[in-house]
């Protein structure tokens, strides 16, 4: 039996930063060899960062990318490293693994199956492989390839097992929604256990604008068992070392690439544990949500040059749940928050507001709105003459809290957390302008009923930090005496399953009605569904923790006459 050091760099770069990313690669190859590993793996595209979008349709970006991999080919003396990146042959890119053992490329495996769906637009960018490599590094057979990979059902990993691969490596940029860390877990089980290989998974961690990728690599062994799993939604460095029991090469051809081989048994060896299929609990779902929204705030705040956060209290559960997010991914040295009382502001608001920021130690500055509110009303009165107020003069409130938070903004440099959930940006139940206005609206992907479970969540794991009037209370937006959501709204359990139904599953009307809700309600969810589109491309980036997210995973016509409701 001969051994065989593998290390899974799980990284955290910075799309656009080829020589930050550069420095980092460099620095998990030096790690990894005083670790004594013989190969170090890096996750898809790590030099250009992931996605990289239109950034790889600029030349001069292609160029100095593959300038980085030479630079990092360089520095990979005595180990071998696995190193995504962009290739280019002839005016052809492609998304690619650079295999390099002791400062040369040996070779390079181009991404076979290109993801165009959901948030993937690979197809607009690169070319599919024309081959499927294999490679011999330190006297075992890989096969290596990249994320969509592996996830297709009679793909590059079943054809690199056929043709002798021991180990299987795939480099990855997955991003991560609620459940997604137990389908990979099955999947990569069972694609080892059926082809007889080990897999090792290096996934990508890390915020990029409305994606969060969540780490979590592993390495299976060929009986389908775990043996090792990174960390998750944070940067690691795991070794492990392999044992090999395969002899001779028969059929291998020396060229690192086609040659076929007969699987002669033995294969790659190691003790790990049966995944077993398991229900994935709410407890679960909850905890990885608020650790890819705490990564997801931390990364886009960051990456984007800020240090400081503002956001609007308003004394409600939203933007409670916000701050609270706010201060662990950040610290509470960094997070202001502002309470913008008007004459409607009930005194329980204001002290809930209060009782919040003294809970979370962050800095409470208050300024109240009703001189501006009475301003804009007398400037309009003319215009407005013969008019009862409506929503016109909630929306007016709104807009002047979010003014207020933008000034802060660009006084002091802060960044603006807007606070609106899912539930109530998908029916518009929203100001545009106002409580919608800011750089990232961190829990619009968040359904009402889960932005409960979290503000529970946080308590339980932190002490009560979120006073319990708040989860208590009625939703309100407060913007008028006694309103409450429920005037507007279905009740948010009802509300929640609609617009799952409708949004994330695609169901029609007839569907949803066959779930047991009233036509009337459903009518009017989607409705308001379908009218506010607009209001939602207007919107700041979201952290996506759904299936389907508004934004880059749900593209939606604005202009649109297809009717939703109709009973065809």
């Amino acid at each position: 039996m001969k051994g065989i050091k593998i290390a899974i760099a799980q990284i955290n770069p910075t799309v656009g930063d080829l020589d930050g990313n550069a420095r980092i690669i460099i620095d998990y190859i030096k790690k990894a060899r005083e670790k004594e590993a013989d190969i170090v793996v890096f996750p898809e595209l790590a030099v250009t960062g992931y996605p990289p979008k239109d950034l790889v349709l600029k030349p001069l970006f292609v160029k100095k990318n593959l300038e980085k991999f030479s630079e990092i080919a360089g520095a990979a003396s005595d180990i071998t490293a696995v190193v995504g990146f962009v290739d280019k042959q002839g005016n052809d890119i492609y998304n690619a693994a650079g295999i390099i053992k002791d400062r040369e490329v040996i070779g390079i495996q181009h991404k076979t199956n290109l993801p165009n769906y959901d948030v993937f637009d690979e197809m607009r960018y690169f070319k599919p492989a024309r081959e499927r490599h294999i490679f011999e590094i330190e006297g075992t057979v890989f096969g290596i390839n990249i994320c969509e990979d592996i996830w297709v059902d009679v793909g590059p990993l079943e054809d690199q097992a056929k043709k002798g691969a021991d180990i299987i490596i795939n480099i990855s940029a997955s991003p991560f929604h609620a459940g997604k860390p137990g389908e990979r877990e099955g999947m990569l089980s069972r694609k080892a256990r059926e082809n007889d290989v080990t897999i090792v998974y290096c996934n990508l961690v890390g915020g990029q604008d409305d994606l969060v990728f969540d780490g979590g690599s592993y390495i299976f062994n060929n009986n389908g068992e775990l043996v090792t799993q990174a960390n998750r939604f944070s940067e690691d460095l795991v070794v492990v070392e392999l044992e090999t029991s395969r002899d001779g090469r028969d059929g291998w051809d020396g060229s690192g690439g086609m040659g076929r081989m007969d699987r002669r048994g033995g294969g790659v060896t190691r003790k790990g544990t049966a995944i077993q299929e398991r229900d994935i609990t709410e407890e679960d779902i909850t905890e990885e949500v608020f650790m890819a929204l705490v990564l997801g705030i931390r990364d886009y705040v960051l990456k984007n040059g800020f240090r400081k956060v503002v956001i609007g209290l308003s004394g409600g559960i939203d933007s409670s749940l916000t701050a609270a997010l706010a201060v662990e991914a950040l610290g509470k040295e960094n997070v202001v928050g502002v309470s913008m009382p008007s004459r409607i502001t009930s005194k329980a608001s204001k002290e809930d507001a209060e009782t919040l920021a003294e809970n979370l130690g962050i800095e409470l500055k208050t300024i109240p709105i009703d001189e501006i509110f009475d301003a804009y009303i007398s400037t309009l009165e003319g215009e407005f003459k013969g008019r009862k107020e409506d929503v016109t003069e909630e929306n007016i409130q709104a807009r002047i809290r979010g003014n207020i938070l933008m000034a802060l903004s660009n006084k002091f440099g802060y960044l603006v957390l807007s606070t609106g959930n899912k539930s109530e940006i998908a029916v518009g139940y929203t100001t545009l302008y106002g409580d919608m206005a800011g750089g990232i609206a961190v829990i619009s992907d968040v359904p009402k009923t889960l932005v409960y479970k979290l503000a529970e969540y946080i308590n339980s794991r932190y002490g009560k930090t979120i006073p319990g009037r708040i989860i208590l209370k009625e939703p309100t937006a407060e913007l008028k005496v006694g309103q409450k959501d429920s005037d507007s709204l279905p009740p948010y359990e009802i509300l929640d399953r609609i617009l799952h139904a409708y949004i994330e599953e695609d169901k029609g009307m007839e569907e949803i009605l066959a779930m047991g809700f009233d036509r009337d309600v459903v009518e009017d969810v989607i409705r308001r569904v379908d009218h506010n589109e607009y209001k939602r491309q207007q919107a700041p980036p979201g952290i996506r923790v759904t299936t389907k997210a508004f934004g880059s995973g749900r593209r939606m016509p604005i202009t649109n006459a297809y009717n939703n409701r109709s009973r065809g």
